[in-house]
């Protein structure tokens, strides 16, 4: 059955189905449960209330509730396909979107998926309905303990309470050394005045919620997701036996004598090696890790620490680590070649030996994307002041003609 284009399932019965052994509380009316991530974490959306009887769902997703385009996402023929306008948007959707056991996956999210999900039958049924808020990375909050920094804090009004709901601690990303721990931070508003309809889960809802009543989102539109990073040291093995404070010793005398004398072995770790030209974009990323994972970037004897590296600390940064845990670098250099080393939740797991090479000069050809580009530009730029210099021309002849352009007479000629 095709979908009203008007307001979404306003007044929408949804049955609780006796058959189902799924014990979610089912409301009488189409409701949403409100739920918040930061982008680029990996989102599912369990199909509860669903009947046993029902073998295949559909997701219907709108940006808001009063949005007149509806996409479609099904499982077809064990493939996903998504109904949307856009192709772009389609083969993007696809390769993020997953449909597993009827629940709905993103990995990663966009801050751009953030809407209304709802998860019915083919036949117009409607089971279950999600409100998804993705804050944005990009404009999120960086705040380091080292330098003294502190959270937002709370703002509080008469109608109003907006205040930053923090995750517990990641574990320390370096073992034996000074490694960092972070913890994201999201935007949550708490009222009397929430919509009913989005309280599943009680009266605390996002702030990009739809459920936030318009006179307050003036507010609120500075306060952006949090990201708290602060220095920690943990030791690579438990304090707790004999053994382990002997290990602690000797690894801490290792790892201090490695730092002193380079020629010194190390423990050696799989490792990839990689050229690049001069001037080429690179990403490394951890084997294994998530972006919520602990993870750390060293260089040779240098660490590269959140507090200097991560994206967003300064203006122009060639290279960063970004919210991902990826280690990017813009344009690299040949100061960019050694062996860089990833920690993955407090323990090395893997090396990157970069190498750089400067490309040999070659002839252009007349079919190379770079001359075709540069000879438009050229002939548009001949035929521009061409027909500039003509039309200038034409002007000053036809001023000349029918002299309609007076000539400036002296003052000193009249007397």
């Amino acid at each position: 059955n095709s979908l009203p284009n008007t307001t979404l399932y306003i007044s929408l019965l949804v049955e609780k189905s006796k058959e189902s052994t799924d014990e979610q509380d089912c409301p009488a009316i189409l409701m949403f449960e409100q739920a918040a991530f930061l982008q680029g974490a990996k989102v599912e959306l369990p199909c509860h209330c669903k009947p046993d009887n029902i073998k295949s769902v559909i997701w219907f997703y709108k940006r808001h509730l009063s949005s007149k385009e509806i996409m479609l996402i099904k499982n077809f023929k064990n493939k996903l396909a998504v109904d949307t306008s856009s192709t772009v948007k389609e083969i993007d959707l696809l390769t993020r979107f997953h449909v597993v056991n009827f629940d709905l996956l993103i990995v990663p999210s966009h801050s751009d998926d953030s809407g209304i999900y709802i998860c019915g039958s083919k036949t117009g049924e409607f089971f279950y309905a999600y409100e998804l808020d993705i804050q944005s990375t990009t404009d999120a909050r960086l705040i380091f303990g080292d330098k003294e920094e502190n959270p937002l804090p709370e703002y509080n009004t008469n109608e109003f309470l907006a205040y930053t709901s923090f995750r517990e601690w990641s574990p320390c990303d370096r073992c034996g050394v000074r490694g960092e721990q972070r913890k994201f931070g999201l935007c949550y508003v708490s009222s009397q005045y929430i919509n009913p309809r989005y309280q599943i889960k009680g009266d605390d809802v996002s702030c990009g919620s739809d459920a936030v009543p318009k006179r307050f989102k003036p507010l609120i539109a500075n306060r952006t997701a949090e990201i708290f990073i602060r220095s920690c040291k943990v030791p690579c093995y438990s304090n707790e036996t004999l053994g382990g404070k002997v290990s602690n010793v000797v690894n801490d005398l290792a790892t201090y004598l490695q730092g002193k004398f380079s020629f010194l072995p190390r423990r050696k770790l799989p490792t990839q090696n990689h050229i690049y030209a001069l001037g080429d974009r690179v990403t490394l990323t951890c084997p294994g890790s998530k972006p919520e994972h602990a993870v750390a970037w060293d260089k040779d004897n240098e660490r590269l620490y959140r507090s200097e590296y991560l994206i967003g600390t300064r203006k122009y940064m060639n290279r960063f680590i970004d919210h991902g845990n990826n280690l990017n670098i813009k344009f690299i250099e040949f100061t960019d070649k050694g062996l860089f080393t990833c920690w993955l939740n407090g323990k090395p797991v893997a090396s990157f030996k970069l190498d750089v090479t400067k490309q040999p000069p070659r002839r252009r050809d007349l079919r190379d994307a770079e001359t075709l580009f540069a000879t438009r530009i050229i002939g548009f730029g001949f035929i521009f002041f061409i027909v500039l210099f003509v039309l200038i021309h034409i002007i000053k002849c036809w001023c000349y003609h029918c002299r309609c352009c007076p000539p400036k007479l002296d003052p000193q000629s009249e007397v």
